[in-house]
Parts: structure tokens; C-alpha cells; sequence
């Protein structure tokens, strides 16, 4: 395996190589549902469907865009549906960053009691899926009044509590591996200094955390973004519901058709696409700073 071959007149190891076509077979087994659906967007439903299926996109000439004008031309709530989703993951994700990385460094680095009896019970809250506990976070939703609105979605995670696909644990206990990685002898520098608590957190702290909160950010709003359990059992009116649902919901009153889904289902990864993109050139920039800026 450590053989070297001359490839465009360079000599390239032989593992090198094989781990190559490995790592391009894995990436195309993930990016053939991609492609599949947006050909089946632009194809009609008869060559769509067909077996076996076709992965790239027919010819500019055959592209049948009808599918995407539909969903602009209003008669669909396509854009309603995705703006729904836009703000309740945009609030589900402010909700979880704050509240993880709070508690986070609070585990991290303060002493109380019960801590890790608290922590330990965290733990085991993310085991426990959002189907075991959706029908006690029914019952309180409904007790408050919110049932049928957007606040049935994103009150959980606005006071801590949880998040649609994701325990609200995982983002605690994210933070908190971050913060116990940083030296306590930081801490009681900036206590020497004079900054209490808070200012040590505010100021210190949540800069030195960017690329974990960003990553944070970035797995709550996809698994929020796709969520469709929570929505589906907390929202009834068309007019509300979230992307993920909305999709299905459009086939009976508006008689779409699966090309037209297909189409939705395209435009539906794009937002969540420009987040990572966007995430990640964060991620990149805050992993190299070193050290804290006085």
C-alpha cells in the first residue's frame, strides 16, 4: 500500500489513492438523492419515477421549469410555508444557542448543589425521544393557550425546555465540554482583574466559543428546519404550518402533483444550505484566532 505510482508526473501512494475513490464513492452515495430529486423536478412525472433512475438533469431544452413557476406564481403558499419555518427555526436556534451556552458554562465552571445530579438527569433527558414526551408538551402547550400557533413550536425552546428533533440537552452539554477544555487559571485571572462573572462570560468566554456555538447554530436550525413530528401535532391552519409539512399538505387541496414536490423539496434545502455554507466560513475564521484580545 505504500507503493508509489507517477500520476501526471507526480508519484502518488497507491493508499492515497484507493482512499480517494473511497471517500468519492461515500460522497456520491450522499449526494444521489440530491441529484435525483432536482432531475425529477425538471422531468415529468412518468421519466421522474422511472427505473432505473436518472441522476443528472435533462438537456436545457427538455428542462420542464413549469413545476418551479407554479410555486412562484402564488397559487401555492410555497413561500409562506418556508417563511413560517424560516422564523420559528431562527427563534428555536437564538433559544438553544443562548440557553446551551449558559448552562453550559455554568456546569463548566461553577460548584452548586446537585450539580451533577442535575447533569445526570440532563443526560438522560437525550435519550428520550420527542415522540415519548409530545403528549405532555401537548396538554402544557394547550394549557397556555398556544395550540395552533407558532409559539406551540418555539416556547420549548425559547424557555430551555427542548428542541423538535434534538433534546434540549445537547446543546448543554455541547457548551459544556467546550468550557471545561478552557484552563480555570483564565478564569481566575479575569477575577484578579475584576470581571465578575457575567463580564468573564460575556467578554472572555462566548468569543473564545464562536466555532462551538456556530456549530451548535448550525445542527439546531437544520434538525429545526426539517422537523415535521412537532408541527404536524401542534399546528392544524394551512396558513402555519412549516416547510416540512406544508410540502405534503399542498398534494390534496392545491392537486399538485409529485413534480411539483419535488420541486418544493429543492428549493427547501437551499436555506439550510446557505446556513452551513455561511456557519462554516465562521467556524474557519473563529478556529484561527488564538488566545483572547484584551
Amino acid at each position: 500500500m505504500n507503493r508509489k505510482i507517477t500520476v501526471f508526473g507526480k508519484k502518488i501512494k497507491v493508499s492515497h489513492i484507493l482512499l480517494t475513490i473511497i471517500m468519492l464513492m461515500i460522497a456520491f452515495i450522499m449526494i444521489a438523492p440530491f441529484l435525483w430529486v432536482f432531475s425529477a423536478s425538471l422531468r415529468p412525472y412518468s421519466e421522474a419515477t422511472a427505473l432505473p433512475p436518472k441522476w443528472l438533469p435533462p438537456s436545457f431544452s427538455e428542462m420542464r421549469l413549469k413545476y418551479y413557476a407554479k410555486l412562484f406564481s402564488g397559487t401555492i403558499p410555497f413561500f409562506t410555508f418556508m417563511g413560517n419555518s424560516l422564523k420559528m427555526s431562527t427563534v428555536i436556534t437564538l433559544g438553544m444557542v443562548f440557553h446551551g451556552a449558559i448552562a453550559g458554562y455554568a456546569y463548566a465552571k461553577f460548584n452548586f448543589p446537585g450539580k451533577n445530579l442535575m447533569f445526570g438527569m440532563m443526560m438522560v433527558a437525550m435519550m428520550v425521544p420527542v415522540q415519548v414526551t409530545i403528549v405532555a408538551l401537548y396538554k402544557i402547550m394547550n394549557l397556555l393557550g398556544v395550540i395552533n400557533t407558532s409559539l406551540a413550536v418555539t416556547l420549548p425552546s425559547i424557555l430551555g425546555a427542548s428542541c423538535p428533533g434534538l433534546a434540549g440537552a445537547f446543546g448543554v452539554f455541547m457548551m459544556r465540554q467546550f468550557f471545561l477544555s478552557v484552563p480555570r487559571e483564565l478564569n481566575e485571572a479575569a477575577a484578579i482583574d475584576g470581571a465578575g462573572p457575567i463580564r468573564t462570560f460575556v467578554e472572555i468566554m462566548v468569543p473564545m466559543a464562536k466555532s462551538t456555538l456556530a456549530s451548535l447554530a448550525i445542527i439546531v436550525f437544520t434538525f429545526s428546519w426539517n422537523d415535521y413530528f412537532t408541527t404536524f401535532i401542534m399546528i392544524n391552519d394551512t396558513e402555519k404550518l412549516s416547510l416540512p409539512v406544508g410540502i405534503l399538505s399542498i398534494r390534496q387541496p392545491y392537486a399538485t402533483g409529485d413534480n411539483v414536490e419535488f420541486a418544493a423539496v429543492v428549493l427547501s434545502i437551499l436555506p439550510v444550505l446557505i446556513v452551513f455554507i455561511i456557519g462554516q466560513k465562521w467556524i474557519v475564521k473563529s478556529m484561527t484566532h488564538v488566545g483572547v484580545k484584551g
